[in-house]
């Protein structure tokens, strides 16, 4: 009886840590696609350090002998082996996965992408991982979602701000900083928000992009913003009970429009997702009541300029300048052919000898 009750308290105590080592946050930890192939992140079972893995199955559940080895890559996020807290597929099938590595006592965010057979993307950040702390602050990522450009926006928290905030930010192609993203670099909703968290992100059919903020306490609010074209904009709000953190509320788009979810399920393959031109803009001093610039009063969505003048075709001011040049040329040739003919006229009436 004593053997069996050591068994059972050693088999509780094991379960207790595998749980207090189990992410809490919205971001999926797997991704199906329509045919079933299915991407997800679980323990190594091969590594007494208790790392991480990337595997791919084939529809009927088998490990995909065309990923990786043996249908499974090593997720490796830092060092000490922190768990990953997001992974999504894009339409190309790279898979991207997002974390944070602790250093010094503060998260750096993670995000690594690989090629669709399982190889790290090495013309993403370097060897196929991006480590960053954006204007300086230590975020925590919750989500990600690749935009169609190739960029990646990630979704997290501040854990060195007082109150923490939700923040968002963004990496070029390459996996740098988008420094002109926000305010150096990252996004914050508005003040009423404070000691909030971004959870998730997500597509509609049309490209447009948004994210959900949950702020608990007496108070809680769960908030879906909408980060495509012009200014980000409050689209919706609820309470939060109070006996929830937040961490595993999500949003999804529901028929015509956005709506509040539980994480949890697989995700699909990321479609076409934009920011800038697409999508409705709101302009600077809309009456929109919850549209918001994010810190600093500049907002990353606004469409980018165009260089030509409007009403001017594409393509039209070289030829317009073609054109001056000759008119000027043939200005400056009709000058020298007069003045030479003035010349000689006035060669012609002195006469010879004079």
């Amino acid at each position: 009886m004593a053997g069996r009750g050591r068994a059972v308290l050693a088999l509780v105590l094991a379960l207790a840590l595998v749980a207090a080592r189990a992410p809490v946050h919205a971001g999926s930890l797997s991704v199906r696609d329509a045919q079933g192939t299915r991407w997800q992140v679980a323990e190594d079972p091969t590594d007494d350090a208790q790392g991480y893995v990337l595997q791919r199955t084939t529809p009927d559940g088998r490990p995909d002998p065309h990923f990786g080895h043996g249908g499974s890559v090593a997720a490796v996020i830092s060092p000490t082996n922190d768990a990953p807290t997001s992974v999504r597929v894009d339409a190309s099938r790279r898979i991207w996965l997002a974390g944070a590595s602790i250093a010094g006592g503060q998260p750096q965010a993670v995000v690594e992408r690989f090629l669709p057979d399982g190889a790290p993307d090495l013309t993403w950040g370097v060897q196929g991982k991006s480590q960053s702390i954006p204007a300086g602050i230590a975020i925590k990522p919750n989500d990600l979602l690749p935009l169609s450009d190739g960029s990646v926006l990630v979704a997290g928290v501040a854990a060195n701000l007082e109150p923490t905030r939700a923040l968002v930010f963004r990496l070029k192609p390459d996996g740098r900083i988008d420094t002109a993203f926000g305010a150096g670099g990252v996004w914050q909703p508005a003040a009423s928000v404070d000691g909030s968290t971004a959870t998730c992100l997500a597509v509609n059919p049309e490209g447009a992009v948004a994210v959900s903020v949950a702020a608990p306490g007496s108070a809680g609010v769960m908030q879906i913003w909408l980060l495509a074209g012009g200014l980000p904009q409050r689209i919706a709000q609820r309470p939060l009970a109070e006996s929830s953190d937040g961490e595993a509320a999500c949003l999804a788009w529901s028929g015509d429009r956005w709506d509040f979810s539980s994480a949890g399920a697989p995700t699909a393959l990321v479609g076409r997702a934009y920011l800038g031109a697409h999508g409705p803009l709101l302009q600077a001093g809309s009456s929109a009541a919850a549209s918001d610039p994010g810190q600093a009063g500049f907002s990353p969505f606004a469409a980018e300029p165009s260089t030509a003048p409007a009403g001017s075709p594409a393509g039209a001011w070289p030829w317009f300048a073609i054109s001056c040049a000759v008119i000027l040329v043939a200005i400056f040739a009709g000058v020298l052919f007069a003045r030479g003919r003035g010349a000689r006229s006035a060669a012609l009436k002195a006469g010879p000898g004079r």
